[in-house]
């Protein structure tokens, strides 16, 4: 990673690490697996972003692009075993959800569950972002990721992310993010006991199966 230089050597803080201001190669960030798919190594892009680490537009729409081809070939309910962690609204606090990943265990060893609301408010909704499909793209069974009503184009616009991606990106970039959005499935089951979605149940439903009529898209 390459740091900011300190040519003066006038950063008040000496104990903590510049900021990174380069992006990260590709052949680093997109390692090639045994059978020869292009992965993202998140556990790089996480300390990557922690440290303020910049993103080119190419790389952010590479994630969205192959997050999107995941999220368009599951249900609208998904399953997933017990035991899991399941995990609220995150709303754009990257080092918050960094923290909790590290507290409540590697998603490679656990089930994990997250409810929806993951941009907006908060100023990292990008890294955010970033870091939940790369993830997903590492353990698309294992890690699941419901939509919330925040990752929508209406709350997006009313609130911060829409913003947020226009200044750092461009238009192209939202769309592609509202696109992965869209292709969010809406609930879960738990072990086939419990029914898990971000906000509460229709008045509507009369059957748990009737969630996948639903046109999501």
């Amino acid at each position: 990673m390459e740091y900011l230089p300190d040519p003066v050597n006038d950063r008040p803080l000496k104990d903590l690490p510049p900021f990174v201001n380069k992006a990260i190669d590709d052949s680093l960030l997109f390692p090639r697996s045994q059978d020869g798919a292009e992965i993202p190594d998140w556990r790089l892009l996480e300390e990557f972003m922690s440290k303020e680490g910049p993103l080119s537009k190419q790389q952010v729409m590479k994630i969205i692009k192959m997050g999107t081809d995941i999220f368009k070939n599951e249900p609208n309910l998904v399953k997933i075993p017990e035991p899991v962690v399941v995990v609220g609204d995150i709303h754009g606090q990257y080092y918050d959800l960094v923290h909790m990943l590290n507290k409540a265990g590697d998603p490679q060893k656990l089930n994990y569950l997250f409810m929806g609301d993951y941009v907006d408010r908060g100023i990292f909704g990008l890294e955010c972002m970033m870091l939940l499909i790369s993830i997903k793209i590492n353990f698309p069974k294992k890690f699941v990721l419901l939509r919330g009503n925040h990752e929508s184009r209406n709350m997006t616009e009313s609130f911060t992310f829409r913003e947020e991606v226009i200044q750092r990106f461009d238009n192209q970039v939202y769309d592609a993010f509202m696109e992965l959005f869209d292709a969010l499935p809406i609930a879960c089951v738990v072990d086939d006991k419990y029914l898990a979605m971000h906000g509460g149940i229709s008045p509507e439903l009369n059957l748990i199966e009737e969630i996948n009529a639903v046109n999501r898209f």
